[in-house]
């Protein structure tokens, strides 16, 4: 158990089905290659968030002091271990699934490296960084399937802003714990209420590349996935209107639940076009 909550087990999981849906709607169907797809992209995620912990270990035991490492339920040289070994054994699953998977799991690991290490604390460029490897899983799938698809394009750039606007507003939440950690955050540069603000104004601007995206799905016959990508915009406007009012959990909650309700549109998807 403690290993699980090292590697956030649960994130690694939904990130699989991302990556695999979206190599089934691009058109993928060698299960083989769905199955190197979604142990690779469950590696990565599992070594960046061990990574994570060894990278963080005096902020967590201000932010977080029940993780695994600040309790000492998982010794540092296990998590090192962790970290490096899944990395290493998910590039090596990637290369199986050609050139172009390999580069992106390769880039995808390198900011992930460099955000633990560096980027977390520059302002906005860790917001960005996270919201971009949150969304890379669609095209890691789809070039996994070696097809061009506008869709799921569409389906990174939304989901792009959308995550970038969530994590400002997380950023303005952290804004005690990191302050006393000494960690320098657009926070703390501007105030937690302006970068809540600029958050939930990024968020209500990706319900733009929401509709569209429900929209090209609508006109490629993808009806469950315009579906999910229609009410999720819609959740994250009225979202975006909580978090302008103060409500600032409610919003990292909602969010959840409206980026979950697009990725199980998704997988849906993928099952179909699969079956």
């Amino acid at each position: 158990m403690s290993l699980w909550r090292l590697i956030r087990g649960e994130h690694g999981v939904l990130a699989a089905l991302a990556s695999t849906a979206s190599y089934a709607v691009a058109g993928g169907r060698d299960p083989s290659a769905m199955a190197l797809l979604a142990a690779s992209t469950f590696l990565a995620e599992a070594g960046l968030f061990a990574h994570n912990d060894l990278a963080n270990l005096e902020e967590d035991r201000v932010n977080r002091p029940d993780a695994p490492l600040v309790k000492g339920d998982v010794s540092v040289e296990a998590a090192r271990l962790v970290a490096y070994g899944s990395l290493a054994l998910g590039a090596a699953l990637a290369a199986i699934l050609g050139p172009a998977p390999l580069a992106i799991y390769t880039a995808a690991a390198v900011f992930g490296v460099l955000y633990n290490s560096r980027l977390k604390r520059v302002p906005l460029a860790g917001n960005l960084t996270v919201a971009f490897l949150t969304s890379m899983t669609y095209i890691y799938g789809m070039a996994a399937a070696g097809a061009a698809s506008a869709v799921l394009n569409l389906l990174f750039a939304s989901s792009l802003v959308a995550n970038l606007g969530r994590e400002l507003v997380k950023t303005a939440m952290d804004y005690e714990g990191d302050l006393k950690a000494g960690v320098t955050t657009l926070a703390t540069r501007i105030g937690p209420e302006k970068t809540a603000a600029l958050g939930a104004w990024t968020t209500a601007a990706s319900t733009a590349l929401g509709l569209w995206l429900a929209y090209a799905s609508l006109s490629a016959g993808l009806y469950l996935l315009a579906a999910g990508a229609a009410a999720t915009s819609v959740m994250l406007l009225y979202l975006s209107i909580e978090a302008s009012r103060g409500r600032w959990r409610r919003f990292r909650n909602g969010t959840l639940a409206a980026f979950g309700t697009t990725l199980v549109a998704l997988v849906a998807e993928g099952l179909w076009r699969l079956f």
